[in-house]
């Protein structure tokens, strides 16, 4: 390929990352202001890019997953982006500060490194926190489109080179200016200096820019909602509880006399709700013996909830409908358990794998599961459940309610602190 074919393609990959890295700066702004506003409690509602449980960009920008070494992760974006476009701008055929052979080999190493990252930051947040961020699904975007541009421009079949090639010429240009900025009387390289120079400054505003947001609301008088205080100041709801015991009743956990009464609505197939059952499942086992805990089903799903306007989750009728039949087999629990673990995506909550190695995994006869499933006799339970939900103001899965008064902003923190508030106020001790 010829020397001005391979400049011409450089040119025009340097073009497209100046725009990219600009969309990058853009939506890490983003992320960064909802990370504070809704981390700090100055939120007035659900964000625009709060679609439902799955597509949440708060429960995501304000998660303990936000954060790296004190510094939210929008941060660390923010200067990456900066760095991006400050390294395209100032990319030239003379190479005074940075030679487009060297910026095309270093950004194939940030780049590849940030699109790796960004798999891990998917994995993360799918995983661990149930959500996803469309800013952070944009970010991810411009890492591969990024990678893609420069990919083009010779690196094709030449990987190792590259990252060799990268990694060095981004250590030289990290030494020389170094030593330049070290350098006294400041005389000569001075373009290399001055870009160094911007980009320590584009540092120090992306560390201070969250304090500097922070105190932007705070001037605003926006006072930060206390969750404890939303909890006392909520209206009590009634919700119709069976407790006959039986098949057809509220499976629970705890003392029904206990001073924390707990009643939650969730769906298998929600992302959230198996957040919700891992951390519910950490503050039982802390508040053991102060606690009386109702599960209720409310499946997102059009086969068995007439509250539902549009499709949205294929198997959790299903899954509902599977916990109640291993019910009838002791196995409730476990099988609610079973059901938060498995992936809808993969087709693991669906009636037949469900019966096959469901079954087989809590150990319940699989043809009784058959029959129960096919019978159709917990429709009415779950229709009681749906009822009770939308009776008490439910608006969304995973809802808790904590001695009648729901919980707004459900997280260990504020369970915590209404646990204890609820045990103090008896005088009883605090785990």
């Amino acid at each position: 390929m010829a020397m001005t074919d391979v400049s011409h393609k450089i040119q025009k990959a340097r073009i497209a990352t100046l725009v990219l890295s600009l969309c990058g700066i853009a939506l890490s702004y983003i992320a960064l202001d909802q990370h504070v506003v809704y981390s700090h409690g100055f939120a007035s509602g659900p964000s625009f890019c709060h679609i439902n449980a799955h597509f949440n960009c708060e429960a995501v920008n304000a998660s303990e997953w936000s954060v790296i070494f004190g510094i939210p992760v929008a941060s660390y974006g923010l200067f990456f982006y900066s760095l991006l476009f400050l390294g395209s701008l100032v990319a030239s055929n003379s190479g005074r500060v940075l030679s487009l052979a060297s910026w095309s080999s270093i950004v194939l190493v940030l780049s590849g490194f940030a699109s790796l990252l960004s798999v891990a930051l998917f994995a993360v947040s799918e995983i661990f926190i149930g959500s996803l961020c469309l800013m952070c699904i944009g970010l991810y975007l411009v890492n591969f489109v990024t990678l893609g541009c420069v990919w083009r421009t010779g690196w094709v079949g030449r990987v190792g080179e590259g990252i060799r090639s990268g990694v060095t010429e981004a250590w030289r240009l990290f030494s020389t200016t170094v030593g330049i900025i070290r350098a006294l009387p400041p005389t000569g390289a001075w373009a290399l200096r001055a870009t160094a120079c911007v980009a320590i400054l584009a540092a120090v505003v992306s560390v201070a820019l969250p304090e500097v947001l922070y105190q932007v609301y705070a001037a605003q008088e926006i006072t930060p909602k206390d969750p404890l205080k939303e909890w006392r100041d909520a209206k009590v709801a009634r919700i119709d509880l069976n407790l006959q015991g039986g098949a057809f009743g509220d499976y629970y956990l705890g003392d029904p006399n206990a001073p924390i009464q707990i009643v939650e609505f969730a769906d298998y197939e929600c992302p959230a709700c198996k957040m919700m059952h891992g951390l519910m499942k950490r503050l039982l086992e802390s508040y053991k013996g102060s606690y009386f805990f109702v599960f209720k089903n409310y499946p997102l799903d059009q086969a068995c909830n007439p509250e539902m306007d549009r499709p949205l989750h294929t198997f959790a009728c299903t899954a509902a409908f599977f916990s109640r039949c291993a019910g009838e087999q002791g196995k409730f629990w476990e099988a609610n358990t079973l059901l938060f673990v498995r992936d809808a995506d993969q087709g693991e909550l669906s009636e037949d794998n469900l019966i096959v190695d469901g079954s087989k995994e809590l150990g319940v006869n699989s043809d009784a599961m058959r029959e129960c499933m096919s019978s159709g006799r917990y429709r009415e339970v779950m229709s009681r459940d749906i009822k009770a939900g939308a009776a008490a103001g439910l608006f969304g899965t995973p809802s808790v309610w904590v001695n009648g008064k729901l919980v707004s902003q459900p997280s260990q923190q504020t369970f915590e602190a209404i646990f204890n508030s609820i045990l103090q106020e008896k005088g009883m001790p605090i785990p």
